[in-house]
């Protein structure tokens, strides 16, 4: 089941960035006529407040989605996870799925201590060892753009998000049960959700694998116009 061609589409933005990191997606949809929702997850972006769980996160933004129409939903690393929510919760209101350099899977145990105890340190110090980290992590251009995103977002926001990625479930059924076209794109150099991870989504949901030439980890900022192209087509 393919439906109608969507023209609304939701674009959730990875931890512990904002809906800035969506600017280059925003303007070459809109350029087709696209209407973009690009909200700011609770404690990102200078909104106010925290995710406490996914599940919570997920019923809370489909309260605040249009009705009527088909939409698409385009998560990248944690708005990844949030998308695959979203789907479990209401499959009915998406009509194309994008999912980028994330994955379906659940922490293992050492990826939960290790979120929970960034959540306790983030907590105590603040966020200047994230930023440090986000330097090391991504090309200099993709840091500067990334950096103001990152202080932005408060203490509790980050903590927030990190205690509920840390406790978030596996999604496979939920792909299994997708009834709509998915995309999946990942950066061909992305350490922290790779290739074989995307590839596992695509093979669970039945959908297109795009590798992105000379992307890591924040695909859509470090090749732009490799994602965009990708993006357009898809849902065109």
């Amino acid at each position: 089941m393919t439906g109608p061609a969507p023209r609304t589409v939701l674009l959730l933005h990875a931890y512990p960035l904002s809906a800035a990191m969506w600017d280059d997606q925003r303007a070459a949809l809109e350029a087709e006529g696209f209407r973009v929702i690009a909200p700011n997850l609770p404690g990102f972006g200078g909104e106010a407040g925290a995710i406490t769980t996914l599940e919570g996160a997920a019923r809370d933004l489909l309260g605040t989605l249009p009705e009527g129409g088909p939409l698409a939903v385009v998560g990248l690393s944690m708005g990844g996870y949030l998308a695959l929510e979203l789907l479990r919760q209401a499959p009915q209101r998406f009509a194309r799925v994008v999912l980028a350099d994330t994955s379906l899977r659940a922490d293992d145990p050492e990826k939960t201590e290790d979120r929970r105890e960034q959540a306790d340190r983030v907590e105590e110090e603040g966020r200047d060892f994230i930023v440090e980290a986000a330097e090391k992590e991504h090309s200099p251009a993709t840091f500067r753009r990334v950096r103001p995103m990152i202080e932005s977002a408060s203490r509790e926001g980050i903590a927030g998000a990190l205690r509920a990625m840390a406790v978030r479930g596996e999604h496979r059924d939920t792909l299994r049960g997708l009834e709509v076209p998915l995309l999946v794109l990942v950066g061909e150099a992305d350490e922290i959700t790779p290739v074989e991870l995307a590839q596992e989504i695509a093979d669970a949901g039945r959908g297109e694998l795009r590798v992105l030439p000379g992307a890591a980890h924040l695909s859509n900022l470090d090749n732009p116009e490799a994602f965009n192209a990708a993006l357009l087509k898809f849902l065109r």
